[in-house]
């Protein structure tokens, strides 16, 4: 069953926004957003009450601030991420220029469409 929500207009700027760069209805963003809060809040290893404080400019976060496994998960986000349009277009000049994009599996500079994405 549906229901109505207030939404402040800059909170809802940011739904649409997020919602047009996902790909998503409004609808379907404001879902998403409220799982992940809603998994944030029950599970303790998140470490919510830090996401708290940092939201609201009490705590700066950086990556030696988390625990080990947090690193590794946020690491591990920033790999599986899909590129955005900026970084695109970036890989897409170096490639047309023919300058290093990427390392191959000895960790050596690869030129061009031949690098070996990891």
């Amino acid at each position: 069953m549906s229901q109505a929500v207030k939404i402040s207009e800059i909170e809802m700027k940011a739904l649409r926004d997020a919602a047009r760069l996902n790909s998503r209805s409004i609808s379907g963003q404001a879902e998403h957003w409220l799982r992940i809060g809603r998994a944030m809040e029950r599970d303790p290893q998140v470490g919510y009450s830090r996401v708290e404080m940092a939201l609201r400019g009490l705590e700066p976060m950086s990556l030696d601030s988390l625990a080990e496994a947090e690193q590794d998960d946020f690491i591990q986000g920033l790999a599986d991420a899909p590129a955005t349009v900026v970084e695109e277009d970036f890989w897409r000049d170096r490639r047309r220029r023919g300058v290093g994009v990427g390392l191959d599996d000895k960790d050596r500079l690869v030129f061009g469409s031949a690098a070996v994405k990891r």
